[in-house]
């Protein structure tokens, strides 16, 4: 498979994904996609900037920029995985990930944002940890899935009612 096709593969991806995932809008499949590659890039910055807190002695802070660099390369691996086209592990780690549901992804997320911020509090990693946080919440909604037509909703709410 030549370099192209990789890159071209991974981009249909996101469009062709199982689940309930015909019912989500484009908008918002890409839009977690960019926001993810987003916070990974954020995070690896961060991360190398509070693990210079090294220098000053601090090293909560420098746990906090380890896991940092961490959660920016898993970002990076499982949402931009044309960004690691070269290293072949990474493919099967994105493929991994593209097949489980969305919900999966947003609990990592959303849970994984927590730690550095638990460890170093402070401007630039609660920017990072929240990216991955909204990330994560993005997926959580993507997980929910689409609403139901308005007709389907008023039969339903009348079978409730005493």
């Amino acid at each position: 498979m030549s370099m192209g096709d990789k890159v071209t593969n991974l981009w249909k991806r996101a469009s062709d994904e199982g689940e309930n995932r015909d019912e989500i809008p484009w908008h918002l499949k890409y839009g977690s996609r960019t926001l993810g590659t987003f916070a990974g890039v954020v995070n690896l910055f961060t991360g190398i900037w509070n693990g210079l807190g090294l220098i000053f002695l601090n090293t909560d802070c420098l746990f906090g920029g380890i896991l940092q660099l961490l959660l920016g390369i898993l970002l990076i691996a499982l949402e931009a995985p044309f960004l690691c086209v070269f290293i072949d592990y990474m493919q099967k780690v994105s493929d991994v990930a593209e097949n489980k549901p969305y919900w999966t992804r947003a609990i990592v997320y959303v849970g994984l944002s927590l730690v550095p911020m638990l460890l170093c509090f402070g401007p630039s990693t609660l920017i990072a940890s929240a990216l991955v946080f909204c990330t994560g919440l993005l997926y959580g909604l993507m997980s929910v899935g689409k609403k139901a037509p308005a007709e389907q909703m008023k039969t339903t709410a009348s079978t409730l009612e005493p």
